[in-house]
């Protein structure tokens, strides 16, 4: 019976959900299933996306946010959770709380926000600005797994390499980051999925040029490209993870 229940409950929050896109992604408009609306299924709503330049363009932008936006965040959050475990001072405990504010405000006020605060800038409606915001909003999911990661790893380890001779740097690049692989690999895997899917702040910040793959999807209701994201998504989570899988071997 759990087993049962355990299926339904995964059958009815992630593959329902994604069969239903499937099905709308192929009938002409809005249908309930029939034998009618499945014999007038196609691939048209597929060839309308891949062909649309808005549709490639926002494909263009989230893969970029994704990826370089995740990497660049966990660089900062990787510096952020160093100051706050390794420095305890009254400043680290201020960074921490403040590292974690943007837990309490709404996606849409912190858009909002930096739309005012961006609008007289150069980089106001560019992609830069969706960057700067995502990066301020879920800069705590990078910080929250490296900190614990930080936790675990003796001061020991760091004092031994400044003996032998080892600069800064040298310990955090030869000893320090090695350790850190699984908490990067965390980190980076939830900032990666949360701005692609990101959808509050985008709909504030994103002008023509800037669009994401959220907001096109809530604007036109693509489900076909509601399945490449799902699709895009899932693929760096299991490519990150294996290679986060095989780097860990090779430390131990």
């Amino acid at each position: 019976p759990l087993f049962f229940i355990l299926g339904l409950l995964l059958f009815i929050l992630i593959a329902l959900p994604v069969l239903v896109l499937i099905y709308t992604s192929l009938v002409p408009y809005s249908m309930v299933p029939s034998a009618k609306a499945f014999s007038m299924m196609s691939l048209r709503h597929w060839n309308a996306v891949i062909k649309d330049p808005i549709s490639i363009l926002s494909l263009k932008n989230s893969l970029f946010l994704g990826i370089f936006g995740a990497t660049v965040g966990v660089i900062l959050s990787l510096f952020v959770a160093y100051t706050i475990v390794r420095i305890r001072t009254k400043m680290s405990g201020i960074l921490e709380s403040l590292s974690f504010l943007s837990f309490s405000f709404p996606g849409i006020v912190i858009g909002i926000g930096f739309m005012w605060f961006f609008v007289r800038t150069p980089i106001y409606a560019t992609i830069w600005t969706l960057l700067i915001g995502y990066i301020a909003t879920y800069l705590p999911y990078g910080i929250r797994p490296l900190s614990s990661a930080f936790v675990q790893i003796h001061r020991h380890l760091e004092e031994s390499s400044k003996v032998c001779g080892a600069g800064p740097l040298t310990t955090m690049w030869r000893i320090i980051i090695p350790l850190l692989v699984p908490g990067i690999v965390s980190g980076w895997i939830l900032m990666a999925t949360m701005f692609l899917r990101e959808l509050s702040l985008s709909v504030v910040l994103s002008r023509p040029g800037s669009e994401v793959l959220a907001v096109q999807i809530l604007r036109f209701r693509l489900s076909a490209l509601g399945i490449i994201m799902i699709v895009i998504s899932t693929t760096l989570v299991a490519l990150v993870s294996f290679i986060g899988a095989k780097l860990q071997p090779a430390i131990k």
